[in-house]
């Protein structure tokens, strides 16, 4: 059956949770848009999303298990072949590199706005953070990522449910309102859900490739996918609680959760920000790590310091672009081209199934004979 370890199943979900919860997840801004914003027809949307994570996140780790790429930008060869393979290779690294400018900015956006000091502090600080992380290397990389992915969960799914049961009479609210139809991405919820899932799984599916192949079996990284993609979304589900029976309140904000967490005190608000701040980070440092990888591929192994430090300044150089703006602009466009991605993943993994069923039918006839 494989070796299974709740150590490491705990490790590898946690950076899947991690990885995926940057500046605009942790902040909010995401689950405004892409399920507050629709009312309660946002929670089948989050439903759709669940789904979607727990079994596409479980395949690609599996994947990832038994492929062991030394190059994991390769699994979309494996998936679409060489050429197409490629192109979304070569797309998904541009995006995954346009993402690590927008945690940077977000750190900006958020040191600016809530801690008082200027932006270019809150910037330089997450890029020099994530650029030592890097020169650390991959192992340590998800050592500390994976740590940082429960304690994110527990304390995001605390505060969103606690503010739900409180403000419960003001859940359910129609959210048909010129502000909430503005922030919408596309129009139907069910768009909605299938969008987010795609656009975070585009830029995870190399990440969670390498996170399979440090699993210990092929039946422990389907756990860790299914784990990670559940937890993930019960963060979702909580902020979306907490947002929703505050609807009035936050629909038009830039950073909802703080104002979650200030509804219960002062103190949880600057742990809160703490929090999404290790979010950015946490996003940060794992994408800043893939764009290294892929520029090593061509580069001098003696240069890679160099390069990481270059690409540092480079991220941090951009850390002045408008967080808001890139996050409304770039993700809805991505989630399309992550549809057709996750369209060839399943109907190649359902095809394989069938084959080894197939297989396995015609050697157990090939036995009797």
């Amino acid at each position: 059956m494989g070796q299974v370890s709740v150590k490491n199943v705990v490790k590898l979900s946690g950076a899947y949770i991690a990885y995926l919860i940057g500046s605009g997840f942790a902040t909010g801004q995401e689950v405004l848009q892409f399920f507050v914003s629709y009312g309660t027809n946002g929670f089948y949307g989050a439903l759709i999303s669940l789904v979607l994570f727990c079994s596409v996140g479980a395949v690609l780790m599996m994947k990832g298990h038994e492929l062991q790429l030394k190059q994991p930008a390769l699994i979309f060869r494996h998936y679409c072949g060489n050429v197409i393979g490629r192109g979304i290779e070569y797309f998904t690294l541009l995006f995954i590199f346009s993402i690590v400018v927008i945690m940077i900015s977000g750190s900006g956006a958020i040191a600016e706005e809530y801690f008082g000091v200027p932006a270019m502090v809150g910037f330089l600080g997450m890029g020099v953070l994530a650029m030592v992380t890097v020169l650390g290397g991959l192992r340590r990389l998800i050592d500390i990522v994976g740590a940082i992915g429960p304690c994110i969960v527990v304390f995001t799914v605390v505060v969103g449910l606690y503010t739900f049961f409180r403000d419960f009479s003001g859940f359910g609210i129609v959210a048909d309102t010129a502000t909430a139809l503005s922030v919408r991405p596309v129009s139907e919820w069910w768009q909605a859900g299938v969008l987010f899932f795609c656009y975070n799984m585009l830029a995870g599916t190399v990440f969670f490739t390498e996170l399979g192949a440090q699993a210990n079996s092929r039946k422990e990284a389907g756990i860790a996918g299914f784990c990670g993609g559940f937890f993930l979304m019960l963060t979702v589900l909580g902020m979306y609680g907490g947002m929703l029976a505050n609807f009035d309140a936050v629909i038009g904000m830039q950073v909802p959760n703080l104002y979650l967490g200030a509804q219960i005190s002062p103190l949880v608000a600057v742990v809160f920000s703490v929090i999404i701040m290790l979010g950015i980070y946490s996003t940060t440092a794992p994408m800043y790590w893939l764009i290294k990888n892929e520029f090593m591929k061509v580069v001098p192994q003696r240069w890679e310091t160099v390069l990481t430090l270059v690409l540092g300044v480079v991220f941090m150089a951009g850390g002045s672009l408008p967080f808001g703006t890139l996050v409304g602009a770039i993700y809805p466009f991505v989630g399309y081209v992550g549809i057709a991605l996750v369209v060839v993943v399943m109907t190649r993994t359902l095809l394989g199934m069938g084959k080894a069923k197939t297989d396995k039918a015609n050697d157990v006839c090939s036995e009797d004979a």
